[in-house]
């Protein structure tokens, strides 16, 4: 069987499909990946194969409005933003994911993309599931939607959900019904989320249990896999994998360093980030990591105990730090876990804060909002994360993790729910 996995967005929404896809290549299947173009070095150097999707994501959220609104921290403005975004390419995308189905047999997507993959699925008659990047949507009577940071109350526990999957509905809706009548599909009055709900799409969640367990009242094609792990390859051409010169030996001349890194999130404040950096380096016997990813950050001074990179195999390097300053981005998080080191999650937006509010309940880490983050804040959450409990909880969780194989309990639902 052919498969096809869709995903759209940063980084941390493409690793983790170039690792399912090498796990379903490892029984058999034939895989295509279908992300952004800018993309394409990324997955092709692991030997998988691409089709191009419309439009690049690294320029959506470096735009001078996405800035804004991440700065602002407001999830209801980057949503509508976000959706907007895809509104006014949604001609070419929608074209261009419409051509990469026609060349497959399955359809796997990320969340985000479930509005435009459920209709094209239906109008091929092809079966599909759904791979959730971002803490669960299926509604619950054991705790709220994660995301809403609100106490757990049994009875209403399940309407949080409601709620968010009719706002998603209402800010697709529109483009839903277009696509829907230009494949000359049946026309619903009713949430096409609720719908698929109702026929039991598979949802593969790609995080760990010991994060959020499965609730016992879910059906069985809700899963929750695990992390979906990205192996490390000595391959000179994967631009992942390729480790920047001086930095093996700059690890082997000194303790254990602190790494920090935004990902593919470009920081609310690169002045501010700059001046912590550079306070904790005068104040602390600290060494640092510096990883740019997709923030502009200019004139970084010179420090011995300073190391500047702009994209490292987190896998890699994360056993080799005593702790990792994050966004709290849910592909880095779960590097940070599993290589067993204390984390500061210094969330932005969306998701950020609720895996950072999560870490830090269990005991493996701390959260601090980058809106109210200092240096002198930074340098009190270094202290907890050296504190023996902390230490001791994070190896304990990176045992855990590494026991699971997030990929294949994917590949295993994908098998028994769609081949």
């Amino acid at each position: 069987m052919h498969v096809g996995l869709f995903t759209y967005g940063s980084r941390g929404d493409v690793q983790p499909f170039i690792a399912l896809a090498l796990g379903l290549i490892d029984n058999g299947h034939q895989v295509t990946l279908a992300a952004p173009a800018n993309f394409r070095e990324l997955v092709e150097g692991y030997g998988v194969t691409f089709y191009a999707l419309y439009g690049n994501a690294e320029e959506i959220v470096s735009s001078a409005e996405c800035r804004r609104i991440i700065k602002s921290g407001n999830n209801i403005a980057f949503t509508r933003f976000m959706f907007n975004a895809m509104h006014q390419m949604r001609h070419p995308l929608f074209d261009s994911i419409y051509s990469a189905c026609l060349q497959v047999d399955v359809i796997i997507t990320v969340n985000t993309f479930i509005l435009f993959l459920g209709i094209i699925a239906e109008k091929m008659n092809k079966k599909w599931a759904i791979v959730q990047l971002n803490p669960p949507m299926i509604p619950t009577r054991e705790f709220p939607y994660p995301m809403m940071n609100i106490p757990s109350v049994s009875w209403l526990n399940k309407s949080t959900y409601n709620m968010v999957n009719y706002l998603v509905w209402q800010l697709g809706r529109k483009d839903v019904l277009e696509f829907r009548q230009k494949l000359e599909l049946p026309i619903f009055k009713r949430s096409m989320v609720k719908i698929w709900e109702e026929t039991y799409v598979p949802v593969i969640h790609a995080y760990s249990p010991q994060i959020i367990p499965r609730p016992a009242d879910w059906e069985e094609q809700y899963t929750v896999a695990g992390f979906f792990d990205l192996p490390f390859v000595k391959d000179g051409n994967n631009i992942v994998n390729q480790v920047p010169a001086g930095l093996t030996d700059w690890l082997n001349s000194g303790d254990k360093p602190l790494y920090i890194g935004f990902g593919s999130i470009p920081v609310p404040d690169a002045e501010l980030l700059k001046n912590i950096i550079l306070e904790v380096l005068t104040k602390t016997n600290t060494r640092i990591v510096f990883c740019t990813g997709w923030s502009k950050i200019l004139d970084m001074p010179a420090h011995p105990s300073l190391f500047v990179i702009n994209r490292i195999d987190h896998a890699w390097l994360f056993p080799k730090c005593k702790a990792a300053v994050i966004h709290g981005g849910i592909g880095t998080l779960a590097a940070v876990l599993k290589a067993g080191i204390p984390v500061i999650v210094a969330s932005i937006f969306a998701d950020q804060p609720t895996w950072g509010r999560i870490v830090q309940t269990k005991g493996n880490g701390v959260h601090i909002p980058f809106k109210k983050l200092s240096a002198s804040r930074l340098m009190k959450a270094l202290q907890l994360t050296e504190q023996l409990a902390m230490v001791n909880a994070a190896i304990d969780m990176g045992k855990k993790i590494s026991r699971e194989s997030g990929v294949g309990n994917a590949v295993a639902s994908i098998e028994k729910y769609c081949l």
